[in-house]
Order: structure tokens, then C-alpha cells, then sequence
């Protein structure tokens, strides 16, 4: 059969892959045979593949590179590979469930180990998916703060708090001025917890701080589960009175976080749990920058997680800057995602972040809030403290000589 021609640009998914061929294999057939596998998805000829079905429907190889670049025969021969693939848009949609089906999915007969490491959605697909709703600038209107990072707390402990005793937790750190507080995502919808219950009483909480402080913390309440459970729970929140809703849509799926960001009218926090298998092995999935990144901004999160490599998980350093970017900036003309930088955050490490991801990111603290020696509210203004001597181009140390919790934090914890 025939090359089909290539496909328009405005019509074309690119998906670029990191493989391995053994020495010698023809790598342009082995990848061509690949694409055609994640489209027309047959490897012999069968009744109905017919040349215009092809032409519309299958996918092309747009380029192989052996990596190292070799051009020369008598070079070492490549066992890895860089090779992108071109599929057509028509055959996916505005489904997340039907992109990754496509471009991880692997047919059985002509599967290899590969890991997509870059996609490239064409500009009339991306407007077919409504993205984050708030999204970044929506965010901080809603918080009535723009000059300065966003501090957001995760309650702790994780689980087994009444709705009663998470309320005063939560009392306290609203005291404190801290922006945004979530639930841990090991809290879910348990009988020892209502969601329903959970929003009244913390809704409470951060009303009567707001009435001493005048400052007003946004409450994102978890939402996870199985997905027509979900939806119910998250209308059932949002009319008790929930400002902001969380969901770890690795587990819950990409597609039913997108169904979620449509159906209700407050911020939805992405949470990453349950996202590293997608992305831990270096030869199969795909790179944590789409995993956490890309698909989480597609399916409408207005601020997502992102790991790092400082507090306790070996992500490389060039990953987590990657997979902020992809929340802010990439290929994708949608609105921005906040990115969440949470796992060990305290007033020692606030420099660092800033200089690496921004002032836009949101500094997500949950042990250095509720553990400080002063109290939750003591953490809240330390690690305001650091904020602002960051801003500021202050070194958090001599700050430290200004705000005694900050110093307590320092002393505690260090510098990263």
C-alpha cells in the first residue's frame, strides 16, 4: 500500500517517543508500523481500508532520530530513538480518555516500549476543550491577592478528623492569613467525615477567622471517587457552600476531572496522587511534564500539584521545572494553571522556589503550618514572612533577625 500524503498541520496530533530498537532493525519500519497500529490499527489488509480511509484516518512518521545523531553507516550503530508520529485529530476529539487510548495505548500486534515524552495539540482541537475555568488570574481575583506568591495549607493530620475537629484546625490557620486550605487526599467522602458536613463546618471556621482578620481563605474540599459519585458529591458541596473542589484525577480519570471543571462554577484543585506510574519508568508511559502538566491543564484544573526533587522524591530537576512550565506556558492556548509546589515546603525553602518556578507559583505547606512550635497560625505568618523577604530580595536569614516565628521555622528546619 501507498504512503497516505501528510497531514494538514491544523489537523495533526504530534507525538513524539523515546524508544529502544535493536541494533540493525529497520527503526522507520518498526515505527511506521507502530503509528499505523495506534490508528487504522491492522497490520494486513483487510476489507474497508480503503486508500481515502487511510488518508484520513491513519497516522504518519514524521521523523525518527537515533539518539546519539549518527548519519554515517560505519558509526556505532543506535539502540535509542527520538520519533514523532503524526495522528489525526478527527480520530480523537475532545476526549482526554480517547487521547491517551491513542497515544499510549499501544495495539497489541504492532506495540513497542515506548515512552511519549512531547504532544503537540493542533489549535482547533485545543479549543474544543473548555480547560481550566478559573485558571491562574481567575484564582487570585477570587483571593484578592496579585503581588505575591499564594500560601496554601493541606490540613493535618491527613485523615481521621471529625468535621468538628478539622474546623478548628482550620480556624486556626485561617487566623494566620493563609490564603487557600485543602484537605489532605487521603481524606475522601468517609462516614467519619461527610463531605457535606465538612464544607459546613469549615466554611464556618473561615468565616468567623475572616471576621478577625478581614482576610478570607478559600476552602478546596476532596471530591475523589468513583465518577457518578463524584459529580452528585460536588454539586451536593458547591450548594452547601464549597468555594473550591479537589480531585486526584489520576485516579478518578482525566476525563471525569474535565466532566467536573464543566459541570460546576468554583476552582478545581488537581491533585497528582496516583499519577506516577505513569511516568516512573523510563521506557513505556509518558513524561511527568504531560502526566501532571499538559492533560491536567486540558482537563480544566485551575491549579495543580507539582512534585519536586526537594522534598523526598527523586524527581530530576529538569522534570519538575518542565511540568510547571506545561501548567503555565507550553503549546496550549487555554487559560494558566497555577502550579502547587507541596512536599516539604517551609520558610527555608521559599527562596528557592521562587527563583526557579516564579512568583506566580502557590506554596502548598502542610507539616511546617500545623507543626510549627508556635502553633498553626505561627506558621502561617512565618512562612509569610519568608514570602515576603523573598519578594522582597531580603536574605530569609536576616529576615528571620524581624519575625521571631520565622526564625523558630529557620532554626527548625534550615535553609534549602
Amino acid at each position: 500500500m501507498s504512503t497516505p500524503p501528510a497531514l494538514p498541520t491544523d489537523d495533526a496530533i504530534l507525538a513524539s517517543y523515546v524508544l529502544q530498537i535493536g541494533a540493525g532493525a529497520d527503526a522507520h519500519e518498526i515505527v511506521r508500523k507502530f503509528a499505523v497500529g495506534q490508528s487504522t490499527g491492522t497490520w494486513l489488509p483487510v476489507p474497508g481500508l480503503t486508500d481515502e480511509l487511510r488518508a484520513g484516518h491513519e497516522a504518519r512518521v514524521v521523523d525518527v532520530q537515533p539518539i546519539p545523531g549518527s548519519d554515517l553507516v560505519d558509526d556505532a550503530p543506535a539502540t535509542w530513538y527520538l520519533a514523532t508520529i503524526a495522528i489525526p485529530a478527527v480520530n480523537v476529539g475532545d476526549s482526554i480518555p480517547q487521547l491517551l487510548t491513542t497515544v499510549i495505548g499501544n495495539d497489541a500486534s504492532t506495540s513497542v516500549q515506548a515512552k511519549l515524552v512531547k504532544l503537540t495539540l493542533p489549535d482547533p482541537l485545543v479549543e474544543q476543550f473548555a480547560g481550566p475555568r478559573f485558571g491562574a488570574a481567575g484564582l487570585r481575583e477570587l483571593v484578592g491577592v496579585t503581588d505575591r506568591p499564594l500560601l496554601l495549607n493541606m490540613v493535618k493530620p491527613c485523615t481521621g478528623l471529625t468535621p468538628e475537629a478539622g474546623a478548628e484546625i482550620v480556624y486556626q490557620t485561617a487566623l494566620g492569613g493563609v490564603d487557600l486550605i485543602k484537605d489532605d487526599e487521603l481524606l475522601g467522602n468517609t462516614s467519619f467525615s461527610p463531605v457535606v458536613d465538612r464544607v459546613r463546618a469549615y466554611r464556618d471556621a473561615v468565616d468567623r477567622a475572616a471576621q478577625e482578620t478581614g482576610r478570607r481563605a478559600l476552602y478546596f474540599v476532596n471530591i475523589t471517587d468513583r465518577p457518578d459519585r463524584m459529580l452528585d458529591t460536588a454539586r451536593r458541596a458547591v450548594d452547601a457552600g464549597a468555594e473550591g473542589l479537589m480531585v486526584a484525577y489520576a485516579n478518578v480519570g482525566y476525563g471525569s476531572m474535565q466532566a467536573l471543571s464543566e459541570a460546576v462554577d468554583v476552582p478545581i484543585l488537581g491533585h497528582f496522587a496516583g499519577s506516577a506510574p505513569y511516568y516512573e519508568n523510563p521506557t513505556t508511559g509518558m513524561s511527568a511534564a504531560l502526566t501532571n502538566g499538559t492533560l491536567a491543564r486540558l482537563a480544566g484544573a485551575d491549579l495543580a500539584l507539582v512534585n519536586t526533587p526537594y522534598g523526598g522524591y527523586p524527581m530530576s530537576p529538569a522534570s519538575y521545572r518542565q511540568t510547571a512550565n506545561a501548567l503555565v506556558t507550553g503549546s496550549l492556548a487555554l487559560r494558566a494553571t497555577a502550579p502547587i509546589i507541596g512536599g516539604g515546603v517551609h520558610p527555608g525553602t521559599v527562596e528557592r522556589y521562587l527563583s526557579e518556578i516564579g512568583p506566580e507559583v502557590i506554596l502548598g505547606v502542610g507539616g511546617a503550618i500545623q507543626g510549627h512550635p508556635g502553633g498553626a497560625g505561627a506558621g502561617v505568618r512565618a512562612m509569610h514572612a519568608a514570602i515576603e523577604a523573598a519578594v522582597s530580595g531580603t536574605p530569609v536569614k536576616e529576615a528571620a533577625k524581624d519575625s521571631e516565628e520565622l526564625a523558630v521555622a529557620i532554626d527548625r528546619w534550615g535553609v534549602l
